[in-house]
């Protein structure tokens, strides 16, 4: 009985209201290894481009500024074509399973999406961070040996 209310409570607490029409947007790659894509605000008063944020029950899955000029973007006629993002997301906050990531345009949510996660993807990307951090020790070990 007690955990069926934990549940309730706990997705009623995860429900986060968006702001419809504030941002267009359209996502390329939302993944455990890259979340990709474009975004512009509706009705924006100046050119400035747009903070993306992506929150795993209120923790920061990843954030970046929407700027990088994508000549598809251009073509289209979408905002001036610097409206897109690119960015390696922190695989520590998933959980295996289903996960609702919430994404943010400027500090306003504008869409949540559920984002399925499998433990051979943690596994995966916790991989490939080990083998990063390698490279990165040996490229500090050959500097210093080299005296550079």
């Amino acid at each position: 009985m007690l955990s069926k209310l934990y549940k309730k409570y706990k997705n009623r607490k995860r429900k986060v209201k968006c702001e419809k029409g504030y941002a267009t947007f359209h996502i390329d790659e939302l993944s455990i290894f890259r979340f990709s894509g474009w975004v512009y605000v509706n009705q924006r008063e100046s050119a400035k481009p747009c903070h993306v944020s992506f929150k795993l029950n209120n923790t920061v899955v990843c954030q970046t500024e929407a700027s990088v000029v994508r000549e598809d973007l251009k073509k289209a006629g979408i905002a001036n074509g610097d409206c897109g993002f690119s960015v390696e997301p922190n695989w520590q906050t998933f959980e295996a399973g289903s996960n609702a990531i919430v994404m943010y345009v400027n500090g306003k949510p504008v869409h949540v999406f559920n984002v399925t996660i499998t433990t051979k993807q943690l596994m995966v990307a916790m991989t490939g961070q080990i083998h990063r951090q390698i490279d990165i020790a040996k490229e500090e070990i050959i500097k210093s040996i080299s005296g550079r």
